[in-house]
């Protein structure tokens, strides 16, 4: 009895407007720590090549993007494989010997247009 009471308050705090705007704080802190990286999960399999979907091992692809790449850009998009140089436009990265499980995190990113087999 004594143990109900005592979680009672904690209880009301939490159904009242003040813990519905700690909740909602809470979400929001969430979404902006985690949800680009839950968008990026959700949609990386739109992002890569149907091509390079069943790859069981190291690929060269190349990497589109919808925007001129910084060096933030191009560092980020080089740790996933060897930097091959550019494929006719700025926004259009090679990058070679990319193994299944960098394809995997690379097609994750969420600024990333596509990533398409190398010709």
């Amino acid at each position: 009895m004594a143990a109900t009471r005592a979680l009672a308050p904690r209880w009301r705090l939490l159904t009242s407007a003040d813990g519905g705007r700690l909740l909602l704080g809470l979400l929001l802190l969430l979404l902006i720590l985690f949800g680009q990286r839950l968008y990026g999960m959700a949609t990386a399999s739109a992002r890569l090549d149907p091509v390079l979907r069943g790859a069981t091992g190291p690929v060269n692809v190349v990497v589109v993007l919808d925007f001129q790449p910084d060096r933030f850009h191009n560092e980020r998009v080089s740790q996933y494989g060897v930097f091959a140089g550019r494929d006719g436009a700025l926004n259009r990265i090679r990058l070679r010997m990319v193994s299944p499980d960098n394809l995997r995190n690379l097609a994750g990113i969420p600024w990333i247009a596509r990533i398409e087999a190398m010709k």
